[in-house]
């Protein structure tokens, strides 16, 4: 740091190197008292980038920092400090009086920016108050490069910034106009709701279901739960059967009031009810065993046509966690049966469908397919072994009842067929 005299004569900026942003106060002391125009000049807009403590583009030998397209907050005597610029004035620079006392208000509105960077320097609490004013709480991010997850300064922040619901995301790519630092090999983002939902997102369709958790978790403390039941529904939407591993994970990691606050009700019925009924969604026939057992004692799976209470249409989950993913046994209550696909086919290559006894086999896992349409949910059920999917007979037998079977062919034409409804 340097006096205003020696601060007044030094040379101009570099906007060669740095992007010129005409800001009308960057080369003149602090003007605090005055009424000055605020960043952004209108309401409706947002500030791109605050650097906190920047002196603009900086390229040594040991590294890069700094960036050449933002404002510079730093203090008001202060000159760039390394490089081919030092001793020049710094691009863009909005000024504070002290290191202790960082106070932008005159220069730039509360809530108005959409991303703020700081490298190194001190995080102090005037400092930390500043930046969580100045970020905007809908569509702001905080990237902090070369600090330690414990240290004063990252408690100074993250204090700040859990007042705009702004939470620490393990995970953040940071994006090509980041990408330059090298100087700081490490680095810490805190971002907005809506962008840490994205995360979300993204680690569950690539089942790092832990990550998923964890946001879940903080999103549900920031009172943010909308987001999940956003991605949730999403997910739903494409079919993706991660969502229901990603249910499974948050029921078994003290996240079940998660499940039952922010996913469709079936998941719920899924995880933590006994007693469930599947009902096919196309000819609205309850699952059930026969009355009658084979040489073998297995039991036949129908669809009931007037059942929907008794003990044989009733079932349980059982999750099985194998490869990353959860998939279930289908326990019938009654018999104490778990349903199967037939070894053998028939002439169009379907299977059909029985209560058995468990054993290991893969045919006796099934893998739900969530699916919706117009905020109607039924799942798909699908066999791991045969790779085939549940559906009823076309044909009823004297008492309209439907043989349950598993389905040899495509299913694109007309999911909904062959959805099934849990309850």
């Amino acid at each position: 740091m340097t006096s205003l005299a020696s601060w007044k004569y030094s040379r101009p900026p570099n906007y060669v190197q740095n992007i010129n942003k005409f800001y009308p106060y960057s080369e003149v002391p602090y003007l605090g008292e005055y009424n000055l125009v605020k960043l952004p000049i209108q309401n409706d807009q947002v500030v791109d980038h605050i650097d906190y403590w920047g002196e603009g583009l900086i390229s040594l030998q040991a590294g890069v920092c700094g960036f050449a397209n933002c404002y510079n907050v730093n203090h008001v005597f202060q000159r760039v400090s390394n490089g081919p610029d030092i001793d020049r004035k710094i691009p863009n620079r909005i000024p504070v009086t002290k290191y202790t006392n960082c106070d932008t208000s005159p220069y730039i509105k509360n809530d108005s920016v959409k991303l703020v960077t700081l490298m190194g320097a001190s995080i102090n609490i005037s400092c930390a108050k500043d930046i969580g004013r100045i970020i905007n709480r809908q569509i702001g991010q905080v990237v902090v490069f070369g600090f330690n997850e414990n240290s004063a300064d990252i408690k100074n922040l993250e204090e700040e910034l859990s007042h705009k619901s702004l939470a620490y995301c393990t995970d953040y790519t940071l994006p090509d106009e980041l990408q330059g630092i090298t100087l700081f090999p490490s680095f810490r983002a805190y971002l907005n709701s809506t962008d840490f939902s994205e995360y979300l997102y993204k680690n569950i369709s690539e089942a790092n279901y832990d990550s998923a958790v964890q946001k879940s978790k903080v999103l549900d403390a920031n009172g943010q739960g909308r987001l999940i039941a956003e991605v949730t529904g999403k997910l739903i939407e494409r079919r993706d059967a991660n969502v229901i591993s990603y249910a499974y994970k948050l029921w078994n990691s003290n996240g079940q009031d998660i499940v039952e606050n922010y996913f469709p009700l079936p998941f719920q019925f899924i995880f933590g009810k006994e007693n469930i009924i599947i009902v096919n969604k196309e000819h609205n026939l309850a699952m059930k065993l026969d009355a009658s057992a084979d040489i073998y004692n297995d039991r036949l799976a129908w669809g009931d046509s007037k059942d929907k209470t008794s003990l044989n249409v009733k079932w349980n989950f059982v999750p099985l966690w194998k490869n990353n993913s959860v998939m279930f046994k289908i326990l019938n209550n009654k018999y104490n049966l778990f349903l199967k696909l037939d070894a053998y086919t028939d002439e169009y290559g379907d299977r059909k469908a029985w209560g058995s006894k468990n054993t290991n086999e893969e045919r006796f896992e099934w893998t739900l397919l969530p699916q919706s349409k117009i905020n109607d949910l039924n799942f798909l059920i699908l066999n791991k072994r045969y790779n085939q999917v549940l559906k009823l007979d076309s044909k009823t037998d004297a008492y309209n009842d439907r043989v349950v079977w598993g389905h040899a062919g495509s299913i694109t034409d007309n999911p909904e067929y062959f959805g099934w409804n849990i309850q």
